[in-house]
């Protein structure tokens, strides 16, 4: 079984091309056994190239690359203020992807109570209409008795 997925194996290759851009100072700071994972299980093949020219936000990187560029400089190179601003969007956009799953399912799961209540309700009147006929039909019988 593969541990790590082609993707995020591609992705580590794109991640040390970016990585390679840094001072060596910042560089530094990232811890060696990320460097070596991302090295042990990059794809030998998956060869990643980058204009320096371009901005870059030009550069067409993965998703996986992105996210893993994300996480090594909001833990290892944002300053302390960056990384507490990085924090707070984090909890800001999950505040908001919760607030609209509830929106979402709260408004289902009312409009369902309602058809259910709505269910029941006319089911009850067909029901008590069912039993004044079958009484009004029994009524007939015991007046013949």
């Amino acid at each position: 079984m593969e541990m790590v997925s082609n993707n995020y194996k591609k992705s580590f290759v794109e991640v040390q091309a970016i990585l390679s851009c840094l001072n060596i100072n910042d560089y530094k700071k990232i811890p060696v056994d990320i460097i070596n994972a991302l090295e042990e299980n990059k794809d030998k093949n998956y060869k990643y190239e980058y204009d320096e020219n371009l901005e870059y936000n030009s550069w067409n990187l993965m998703a996986e690359t992105k996210a893993i560029l994300y996480n090594l400089y909001k833990n290892y190179l944002a300053t302390e203020e960056q990384r507490k601003v990085l924090i707070e969007k984090e909890k800001n956009e999950l505040y908001k992807i919760e607030e609209a799953k509830k929106k979402k399912y709260s408004t289902e799961i009312f409009n369902d109570k309602n058809e259910i209540s709505s269910n029941i309700l006319i089911k009850n009147k067909e029901e008590i209409l069912l039993k004044k006929i079958i009484n009004k039909i029994l009524s007939f019988f015991k007046k013949e008795n």
